[in-house]
């Protein structure tokens, strides 16, 4: 928990990192070792007044309480826009376990503070807790408050629970928008295995199993099972993948929103490809499958590629390897090579809509 907010304050652009706590510990080692390596200063402090002369009036400081996860990379943007104060209604904020900050309302546990308020802390006691003074400070400095919108506190979206294992966002760019599939399958799944290492690793295994069983499907000239097995293929890797970002403490400060490409799902492609070649012969000539063939896979990526929100859609090929395998295992190889290649000539269309095409190059 620790790290991912020590992540927090790298993804927005900390340069230094103070950590509140009694002294030095395990947890306080692991965030020090993870500040410094993204190239940030860090310190241990045990009381607010540590705190003064370590900013300018330039400089602006984040402040997060104890135990708080922002579960979205998109929720960051609240803080990201200058000093701020992030509040709640009491009566939700109470509940949620946030500190109280007048009869109306709570501190949502995030806030961004410009670098005079620092000064105030002479005046207050040594015995007050240091986050609690920033507060305070902060108010009295008449900085902006900003209310959080109570249904992330609801959908347990931004908590003070320490249970919880906060998942990633793509951001907000369309090309990096989870898919579908990633949103309601693979993410959800990935982030349940977060805290199952062995389970994490027998997806990657399953998914090896998989593709090597459709690569002898189709060496035994099996193509339609080849297919399916490779689509479920992609699936576990995508899958693993999933829970090894969830897992990584950098979730929110590496590029992409801490999304990598998944390159094990790279071979059960190349399988599909081949698969579905190997099909499309058992019912047109060479040339004819090779061009539906690369018809279906190339604009299915051109689709992928666009820059429209439909683009999130055909991150998955495996819905092609799936869909094309069901079908010839229903009788008909050009089915789902048609309705792939139309699916996707849609999400080209639907992409470049109200957008010059001459800019989509």
């Amino acid at each position: 928990m620790l790290e991912r907010q020590v992540d927090v304050a790298l993804a927005l652009g900390c340069k230094r990192i103070w950590l509140f706590a009694a002294g030095q510990d395990e947890l306080a080692i692991r965030a020090q070792q993870l500040a410094e390596t993204s190239g940030a200063k860090f310190r241990l402090i045990q009381r607010g007044r540590q705190l003064l002369g370590g900013m300018t009036h330039q400089d602006e400081l984040l402040v997060l309480a104890e135990g708080l996860l922002p579960a979205d990379r998109d929720m960051l943007e609240l803080l990201e826009s200058g000093p701020v104060i992030l509040r709640l209604p009491s009566e939700q904020g109470l509940r949620a376990g946030f500190e109280r900050l007048d009869r109306d309302f709570c501190w949502a546990g995030a806030m961004i503070l410009p670098g005079r308020v620092l000064e105030r802390l002479d005046e207050l006691g040594e015995d007050i807790d240091p986050v609690s003074a920033l507060v305070r400070a902060g108010r009295v400095s008449r900085v902006v408050e900003r209310d959080l919108p109570v249904e992330w506190v609801r959908s347990g979206r931004w908590s003070l629970a320490a249970e919880r294992v906060p998942t990633f966002t793509a951001t907000a760019t369309p090309q990096q928008r989870p898919s579908p599939l990633a949103r309601f399958l693979i993410d959800p799944v990935g982030k349940w295995l977060v805290n199952r290492p062995r389970l994490v690793w027998t997806s990657m295994a399953g998914g090896g199993l998989l593709t090597l069983a459709g690569l002898v499907s189709f060496a035994y000239a099996y193509p339609a099972a080849s297919l399916v097995l490779v689509g479920l293929a992609a699936i576990l890797f995508r899958t693993w993948g999933s829970a090894r970002r969830q897992g990584n403490p950098r979730v929110f400060s590496v590029g992409n929103g801490g999304q990598s490409k998944d390159w094990f799902a790279v071979v059960p492609d190349l399988v599909g490809i081949a698969a579905l070649f190997l099909g499309l012969r058992t019912e047109f000539g060479l040339q004819s499958s090779a061009y539906i063939t690369i018809l279906t896979s190339a604009t299915w990526l051109l689709a992928m590629l666009g820059k429209g929100r439909f683009a999130a859609f055909f991150q998955d090929r495996s819905l092609v390897w799936l869909g094309c395998g069901l079908a010839a295992l229903a009788g008909s190889w050009f089915v789902g090579a048609a309705v792939a290649s139309a699916a996707a000539l849609v999400g080209i269309l639907l992409n470049l809509r109200n957008r010059p095409a001459i800019t989509q190059a």
